[in-house]
């Protein structure tokens, strides 16, 4: 075939330089310049074009099509082609693209409209499928790789039987962004696994910001509303600059915050400068309790250790400093300062008495006992208790005579003291007369000075915040049921124009197959 003469069928066809087919005089609302029809399984027009480098598409064109509506179109009536295995190649394809290793099957560019657009009213507007590769890639310098927009859809739809539905990847930005002005930017549902993972090798794994909102948000109906699991790590940690609490829990009826360990500490609490752990009990809020409440089945309700400052810090506001139900065992030193020790003990008139403890410059035990003095002498064996937790030497005796006699202490040994009775004035000796007596040792398991200097440590001052008005927390909004339903299938409310079809006369003159 020479320039501009007509084709010749059954033959390779070429040309030196550009040949036009125009359709211009054709009559009729729908012009067709030019009609191809190939046998089964072939192909009814073929487009190849040699390439003349890497990188240059635009001589690189089998076809081209140029209109001010449709530039190439196709249309399938339906059927399939097989090849010579048997196997799918093509099924109802209005435009099939095909490349071997490393083309592009279709590619569509535009400059401010939709480089390939795909319409369908009840299927699929584009459809890519591979065995191994991406079944639809779209790449962009500026805007989007790849847009989905729908009225009534989800815009962007990917599904898959073993592995991701959707996959997005980026080397500097997201490699999934979801932006919605009234609902989720991200929607994740599983029936079985996972709604929504975020798996991160240097980051972190799901990120969530929000400016008036929370950033991240777990609602369940009976199980965790939000867990956290690590393998070396803190399970959940909060962290807040300006807020606060780096984590907080509310509660209107159970427990804000619930620790539970099976062999570490169900709470742990740290800090450098400030207070540890602060409990506090606002009665004017929802009611009246307590700001801090230890309990154990086996080992202590309530542990204070420290390395540098009290232990256990009780400060009295209104009531007392501290109270015991119970018996109290001090194992080390107990000193009051500022006010008596003092036992109270009930009273007959139905009120109970306060008796102050008699004090000491050293640390004595004392012990009392009566004894009977006959023929003017008697031997006072000390209990062997008693004398085992006093020191033998120095010890004092006090006697008391119930009688017309006069008593002393004649000898002290470390397991008796001696007592007689001095003659009266006409030189005779009492026969009997009974007295009482009181011994007063020091301890013998302990070194006490005498009238030891004693420092006071620093009492340190707490900043206890003060109660506040009443302040109820809100409830979070609940997620409305129906914006967790599987969305419907049905057809975007409004979609593109589609083309005009091709002249019915012009399609019913194509040969039977």
């Amino acid at each position: 075939m020479a320039n501009g003469q007509p084709l010749i069928l059954g033959t390779f066809n070429t040309a030196s330089l550009t040949t036009s087919l125009s359709a211009s005089t054709i009559a009729g609302a729908n012009k067709t310049a030019l009609i191809a029809f190939g046998p089964k399984a072939g192909v009814g027009l073929l487009g190849r074009a040699l390439a003349l480098g890497p990188n240059l598409l635009s001589s690189e064109i089998g076809v081209a099509g140029d209109a001010q509506t449709t530039g190439v179109f196709g249309q399938s009536g339906g059927g399939i082609v097989l090849d010579d295995s048997g196997n799918v190649l093509i099924a109802g394809a209005g435009v099939a693209g095909r490349s071997g290793s490393g083309g592009v099957g279709v590619h569509g560019a535009c400059s401010a409209g939709f480089g390939v657009l795909g319409q369908d009213p009840s299927g699929a507007g584009v459809m890519g499928k591979s065995v191994s590769g991406a079944g639809v890639a779209g790449e962009s310098n500026t805007g989007p790789g790849v847009s989905g927009r729908s009225s009534a859809q989800p815009g962007v739809r990917g599904e898959s039987g073993t592995s991701q539905g959707a996959y997005g990847k980026s080397v500097s930005s997201a490699g999934v962004a979801g932006i919605s002005t009234s609902f989720a930017g991200v929607y994740g549902r599983s029936t079985s696994g996972v709604g929504v993972h975020g798996m991160s090798a240097g980051s972190v794994g799901v990120y969530g910001s929000g400016a008036d909102e929370p950033g991240v948000r777990g609602d369940s109906n009976t199980d965790y509303g939000v867990l956290g699991m690590s393998t070396r790590g803190n399970g959940v940690h909060g962290w807040s600059t300006n807020g606060t609490a780096g984590v907080s829990g509310y509660c209107p009826a159970g427990r804000a915050l619930h620790g539970h360990s099976l062999s570490g500490y169900g709470l742990f609490a740290e800090s450098a400068s400030g207070v540890a752990v602060f409990g506090m009990q606002n009665s004017s809020q929802v009611g009246t309790g307590h700001a801090v409440v230890g309990f154990s089945q086996t080992g202590f309700g309530v542990a204070a250790v420290s390395a540098s400052q009290p232990s256990l810090y009780a400060r009295a506001g209104a009531s007392l400093a501290a109270l015991f139900v119970g018996d109290v065992e001090v194992r080390g030193g107990f000193r009051v300062i500022g006010g008596p020790k003092s036992a109270v003990v009930p009273h007959r008139d139905g009120t109970h008495r306060q008796l102050y403890c008699v004090e000491s410059p050293e640390s004595w035990f004392e012990d009392f006992g009566e004894a009977v003095v006959e023929g003017g002498a008697c031997n006072v064996a000390l209990d062997p208790d008693f004398a085992a937790l006093v020191r033998p030497d120095g010890y004092q005796v006090f006697l008391t005579p119930y009688g017309a006699a006069v008593l002393y202490v004649s000898k002290r040994g470390a397991k008796a003291f001696e007592i007689r009775a001095l003659p009266g004035a006409k030189g005779l000796t009492p026969d009997k007369v009974a007295c009482g007596y009181r011994i007063v040792a020091r301890r013998a398991d302990i070194e006490a000075p005498r009238l030891a200097k004693v420092k006071l440590a620093d009492v340190p001052e707490l900043e206890l915040p003060k109660p506040g008005k009443p302040r109820p927390e809100k409830a979070p909004k609940v997620v409305a049921s129906k914006a967790l339903r599987e969305p419907k299938e049905v057809a975007p409310a409004k979609v593109p124009p589609p083309p005009k079809a091709l002249d019915k006369a012009l399609l019913a003159r194509r040969p039977a197959r």
